[in-house]
């Protein structure tokens, strides 16, 4: 016979880990994907979570019917939703760096629905997406994505607490590096761009009779997929360089909410 803290630490060695891990496949690119069935999620997480349960930290024995219980819960579930969404704004970057792209170039019109969050983007856009998810894939980036959250109960361990208010303002911090990065991603098409209109400003002013705006449109529109096909090798150094920030991102959000957890803290809870 089993006693009853036997049974309540298997419980908990089972549904903490369960809840991080479901938590950051529910948000992180990939695995969020509509087109995945969510019993292939449940089952994947079910799995990770068995993996890694001989190899867990020693975790509090709580009353699974109690305010502690809560919490504990609901800092799983941050964690693991925050490791997801913080590569699903790396992901979002491509989306618009391809939506800024569409609009210099005159392909703003052009709307279609993403797979991976449900909502219009611009074709670009779309296309910077799913060259984003290849090369993620293909540079294993999602196994990369499980080692983290397998480490993750290493530095910040189960009833440890949750996200320090460090931890959340670096992940807001990084919306400004977003946004700076997804210029940089189309800044060499844009400026091939910028001089087309400004060659096609300077024709209009020489010769107005020639009219060059009439058909300058459909020149730009040309133009504008030459530019995408010459600089789409361009984007491989600009993701690598992306993901290694934004992994390195999501260890230092987890080392600063464990360091800011007091040590007196740590020891009460059996973890050190």
């Amino acid at each position: 016979m089993f006693s009853t803290a036997e049974i309540t630490a298997f419980i908990g060695a089972l549904i903490w880990p369960f809840i991080r891990i479901s938590a950051m496949m529910l948000v992180a690119p990939v695995f969020s994907a509509k087109s995945v069935p969510v019993k292939v999620r449940v089952a994947a997480a079910m799995a990770m979570t068995l993996v890694v349960m001989p190899v867990l930290p020693p975790l509090p024995l709580v009353d699974f019917i109690s305010g502690e219980a809560l919490l504990i819960a609901v800092h799983q579930v941050l964690i693991g939703a925050i490791m997801g969404f913080a590569l699903q704004l790396a992901f979002n970057l491509f989306v618009m760096a391809g939506h800024i792209l569409a609009m210099q170039a005159g392909l703003g019109f052009s709307m279609m629905n993403s797979p991976q969050d449900g909502v219009q983007v611009t074709v670009v856009g779309q296309l910077y997406l799913m060259l984003a998810t290849l090369l993620y894939l293909a540079l294993d980036g999602h196994l990369i994505l499980i080692r983290e959250v397998l480490n993750s109960f290493t530095l910040l361990p189960i009833g440890a607490g949750g996200i320090s208010p460090a931890g959340y303002w670096m992940l807001v911090s990084w919306g400004s590096t977003m946004f700076l990065s997804s210029v940089m991603i189309v800044l060499p098409a844009i400026t091939a761009l910028l001089m087309v209109n400004v060659s096609f400003g300077v024709m209009s002013k020489a010769s107005p009779q020639l009219n060059p705006f009439s058909v300058g449109f459909l020149i730009t529109i040309i133009l504008a997929f030459a530019i995408i096909y010459i600089t789409l090798p361009t984007l491989i150094p600009h993701f690598e360089k992306i993901m290694t920030a934004i992994f390195q991102l999501i260890q230092d959000i987890l080392q600063q909410s464990t360091a800011s957890l007091p040590t007196a803290s740590l020891c009460a809870k059996g973890i050190v």
